[in-house]
């Protein structure tokens, strides 16, 4: 039998043959929930390598590479940002922040920038207009070394522009009072200092100067830092957060948590508006007997376990060391130092031996390093000056001796200035330190003034620590929330620019051979903070299995010019896959 066709049939017929079949491609199983593509992504890694996408999915890192590849995962649901170019890197990590304090500290009345003498004093003296006579005045955290002159008031100063009301300028553990300061606390020539403090006699009268070195106890009726509610605090503290994440912050390290502070973490979380993953070390005082130290140190679990020991927790919140108190403060004239500090009016210095101010003895520290270390704690203390950094060390290598610390990564905090000799100990010991480069900015002016090129050669030297140990980088940030003008300033990148030129900022350069790369700048924010903190197979770089802490900024900080680091711009900040900060 033939078959005929006509030939609109059979043109019909070869269009249907010949036509190739939609192409429709296959759906992954298990898509992504988020994707950045088309970046230039610094992974951190061992090699630094670099890739062009990441996707995210349950909160973690399930692929890093090509975009074509990495977009294979895309679902129907996922979210796909295109990263136009740009730096995508790990999220921040700040490796010291007191983020509650900070927080509270913006409820109520504004807490003044001051930058000069004649600006400290017009504030009191507007102050004085408004107070009732009899009552304090307090300016709390105004460090000497970052007002112009350079050095703190004189209790003259303070009592020419407020004779009647009492005054106390505050900068850490020491401060300047005006004589009705003193008179309304008996304070007198007969005064004795307190343990570990001293009421700075004039050498010559034998009368109270006004400078108290940790002896604000012999003050009588000072007002605390202000009543604030439980729920102002907590919005204040989400606030915070949510500029930490407006930077490229996505985990801090409180260095210094109540049980009150870990708790309000803990509320923030169970709501989900927790936006920073945080790190809680327990603030722990160092008196009393080797059983009233182990007392404490068994409860300060709590009776729900989550206040410790170090790696208890979750993803959100982790507890880290204890936090100790050895000396007093480089920005006030107050840290333990190995040689007398320098006679001079920046801090008020008369006595010719004076090296600052030590809280804890070194029989006594060995005993709270060796009964934490007993019970798993990591440790680290803040240790200002270098004198104090040598009693640290000497007690961890005595506990070292009991049993290999290494691993527990104790820390020092602060660690201003280390020597060769304790870079070498680090480095036995497994030692770890966290830094605040903002203060090289900062009060390098002043330091450089008071102490001198020789001293000053071990001003925190980035470049010699990495060559033996671990160090991260972090703010202090204490008061106010703006990343430049607060208590200590804790915008990253200011921080990371510090460390790429050692510019300090009322001119120069301070030890320009102790700069780092900017490899090594990054991973003082990143991965080196995530190994401070037992934290490194967790979060850091950008690999598979990790979480899914991202961000994109505005501009390639490989290649850019220097200066224009310090001014880095956050386009997207991404918190276990989820955005938490988008710029508009």
């Amino acid at each position: 039998m033939k078959l005929f066709l006509s030939t609109s049939v059979f043109a019909s017929l070869l269009l249907f043959l010949f036509t190739p079949a939609p192409v429709v491609r296959a759906q992954p199983d298990n898509p992504a929930d988020i994707i950045v593509h088309n970046g230039k992504v610094l992974t951190v890694d061992e090699k630094f390598s670099t890739a062009e996408a990441v996707a995210v999915r349950g909160g973690k890192i399930v692929a890093v590479g090509t975009s074509a590849d990495v977009l294979k995962l895309k679902g129907p649901k996922t979210r796909v940002i295109d990263a136009k170019g740009n730096t995508v890197m790990p999220g921040l990590y700040d490796s010291h922040t007191h983020p509650v304090g900070a927080a509270s500290s913006e409820v109520g009345d504004p807490i003044p920038l001051l930058r000069s003498i004649p600006e400290v004093l017009d504030f009191i003296k507007k102050r004085a207009a408004d107070t009732p006579e009899g009552k304090w005045i307090v300016i709390r955290y105004a460090f000497p070394t970052r007002l112009k002159e350079a050095r703190f008031p004189t209790k003259a100063e303070l009592d020419s522009v407020s004779p009647k009301h009492p005054v106390l300028y505050h900068a850490g553990p020491a401060g300047l009072a005006n004589s009705k300061a003193l008179e309304v606390s008996g304070v007198t020539k007969d005064t004795k200092d307190p343990p570990a403090g001293q009421v700075v006699k004039d050498p010559v009268t034998g009368e109270p100067t006004g400078m108290l070195r940790n002896a604000y106890g012999v003050l009588k009726g000072v007002p605390g830092g202000g009543d604030v509610t439980a729920a102002k605090r907590r919005e204040a503290v989400k606030k915070l957060f949510g500029l930490y994440n407006e930077h490229g912050i996505t985990s801090i390290a409180d260095r210094n948590a109540s049980r009150g502070n870990l708790d309000l973490y803990i509320a923030l979380q169970k709501d989900n508006e927790l936006t920073v993953r945080v790190n809680v070390a327990r603030s722990f005082g160092t008196g009393g007997s080797r059983d009233d130290i182990a007392k404490r140190l068994d409860e300060l679990p709590g009776k729900d376990g989550r206040g410790g020991p170090t790696g208890v927790g979750d993803e959100w919140i982790r507890i880290g060391p204890i936090k100790m108190f050895l000396d007093g403060g480089m920005l006030n004239g107050s840290a333990y130092m190995r040689k007398p500090w320098p006679k001079g009016d920046t801090y008020q210095i008369t006595q010719d031996d004076y090296r600052g101010l030590l809280f804890v003895q070194p029989e006594q520290l060995k005993i709270v390093v060796e009964e934490a270390m007993k019970r798993k704690w990591q440790l680290t203390a803040h240790c200002a000056g270098e004198g104090a950094m040598d009693n640290l060390l000497d007690a961890y290598e005595f506990a070292n001796k009991i049993a290999p610390i290494k691993d527990l990564r104790f820390c020092v905090t602060h660690a201003n200035f280390p020597s060769q000799l304790n870079l070498e100990r680090c480095k036995k010991l497994g030692v770890v330190a966290d830094v605040q480069p903002a203060w090289l900015y900062k009060d390098g002016n002043t330091l450089q003034k008071v102490l001198g090129n020789e001293r000053m050669r071990w001003f925190q030297p980035y470049k010699s620590w990495m060559e033996y140990t671990t160090i991260g980088g972090g703010s202090d940030h204490m008061l106010r929330f703006d990343p430049l003008d607060s208590t200590n300033p804790w915008s990253p990148w200011l921080g990371v620019w510090v460390t790429l030129t050692r510019k300090l900022e009322r001119g120069g350069i301070h030890q320009p051979d102790e700069v780092l790369t900017r490899e090594q700048a990054i991973r003082l924010y990143t991965i080196n903070n995530a190994f401070l903190n037992h934290e490194e197979k967790l979060k850091g770089t950008l690999e598979v299995g990790k979480f899914g802490d991202l961000i994109v900024v505005d501009r390639d900080i490989l290649k850019c010019p220097v200066d224009e680091i310090r001014d880095v711009k956050v386009l997207t900040t991404i918190l276990g896959g989820k955005v938490v900060y988008e710029k508009k």
